[in-house]
């Protein structure tokens, strides 16, 4: 890791001397580009924060949401990033272009890694946890995107490599908080834009993605062959979408094979298994979205439904194979879903640019889970005595931004979270309010 970081310090030390063009540093095509945001939290019913989990902070309800926390957090309007891409003529009308891109915590200074922060609660008692949770940033050199391809005005943009999902991509789009870590559940927890409903592939590794535009209509589509002896996690999407009048809309199908959500152990499986490995429940995903939105010059309204259903693996993987970023998974459950599972996301919002410096947001995210209990366990159920009832999670946000400069913004605002039923089972609190205001620096 510390060749990786040093390698990347160098190449920024190679722009130093560079001229500032009109957004980020240029130098024969080549431009380093980043954000850096750090702010303060409070949670009414929160954790201590995490330098290795991406969001930092627990800035919606989750199982370790404990007591009332204040804290120095970053990313309240995303993660931080730095990154390095580029782009040059090739003739005939054609580009060649690159993006390497990580994430990072500006409070730690470590690469965002979601495995490790679960790895930290391994034997942990539930009210001692920091805040954690599984990511598609496991600490990798480049977390974020790595990518090389093509691109034609004319022809569409193919591009090979590590990419955002489709769905990541339409979230990014049309969520009304801007996939914020404080004040959006979507851009929190990862699993609208998780590809097919996990966090983990919202970015695909060993990808091939072609985007292209043909009038006002786009289309998309995406392809990953799979990339490991012993997980076969291949996987297709597609994306139509068109813009008219101010008018914009997108339709997303993914299907993703072998998708892994990892989990810490508990204090027996930590006495006999391997040291910083993990729990994996495996499934194959299938996910359907919509979603639309109206921008006038001023203001914009958006909202987005999703339909995502779990299923138990086509090919189970076994105990001891290798996830993301490298972690063991010594505990391996390929049978978690005798039913589907269904969940189904709802958004909707908007903003308004009260000044030419002041934005302010609303928005409104609802997850609807079912019951897919085992029919030998009692069969469907709606309480909180079981991850497997039905249950809800409701979450209601407000931002203001005020865009200092150009680059520079400060900005305030807060989430309620609530969990119900199901999705609230072994919480110890089912509800978090989590005022937040910071700063982010764009380059």
């Amino acid at each position: 890791m510390k060749k990786y970081l040093l390698t990347t310090a160098a190449l920024i030390a190679g722009f130093a001397g560079a001229a500032y063009a009109d957004d980020a540093v240029t130098v024969n095509g080549v431009t380093i580009y980043g954000t850096v945001d750090v702010g303060l939290t409070y949670d009414t019913h929160g954790a201590p924060p995490n330098g290795y989990y991406p969001p930092g902070s627990q800035y919606s309800v989750g199982s370790p949401s404990n007591k009332p926390v204040f804290a120095v957090a970053p990313g309240g309007l995303g993660n931080s990033r730095i990154g390095i891409k580029g782009i040059e003529d090739l003739g005939g009308g054609f580009s060649g272009l690159f993006k390497l891109e990580t994430g990072f915590s500006p409070t730690s200074g470590n690469l965002s890694s979601g495995a490790e922060s679960v790895a930290q609660q391994n034997g942990v008692a539930q009210a001692q946890r920091s805040a954690n949770g599984d990511s598609s940033r496991e600490g990798q050199a480049f977390n974020q995107q790595a990518w090389v391809g093509v691109t034609n005005a004319k022809f569409g943009t193919l591009t090979l490599g590590r990419q955002n999902s489709l769905q990541l991509d339409a979230i990014g789009a049309y969520d009304p908080m801007n996939s914020s870590y404080a004040f959006s559940l979507v851009g929190y927890t990862g699993v609208s834009g998780g590809g097919a409903g996990d966090t983990q592939d919202a970015r695909w590794d060993n990808s091939v993605k072609y985007m292209g535009s043909f009038g006002p209509i786009r289309f998309g589509a995406m392809y990953a062959p799979g990339g490991t002896v012993t997980r076969d996690d291949a996987g297709y999407a597609a994306d139509i979408g068109g813009d008219y009048a101010g008018f914009s809309v997108d339709g997303v199908y993914t299907h993703k094979k072998d998708q892994i959500n990892v989990g810490q152990l508990s204090a027996a499986q930590v006495l006999v298994e391997p040291v910083n490995s993990l729990t994996a429940t495996v499934s194959d995903n299938t996910d359907y979205s919509v979603q639309g939105k109206y921008k006038s010059e001023r203001w914009s309204v958006a909202a987005g439904y999703q339909y995502i259903v779990f299923a138990n693996p086509s090919s189970p993987i076994s105990a001891g194979s290798t996830g993301l970023g490298g972690f063991d998974l010594s505990v391996v459950n390929n049978t978690a879903f005798p039913n589907h599972k269904i969940l189904q996301v709802t958004f909707a919002g908007g903003r308004y640019m009260v000044t030419d410096k002041i934005d302010v947001g609303v928005g409104f995210y609802h997850y609807d889970q079912n019951s897919y209990r085992a029919a030998s366990a009692g069969g469907g159920c709606s309480t909180n005595i079981a991850a497997t009832c039905s249950g809800q999670q409701n979450n209601a946000s407000f931002d203001v931004i005020y865009h200092a400069t150009k680059r520079f913004d400060l900005y305030a605002g807060a989430m309620y979270s609530q969990v119900v039923d199901g999705l609230a089972n072994g919480f110890l609190h089912n509800n978090n309010i989590d005022p937040t205001a910071g700063m982010r620096f764009i380059f």
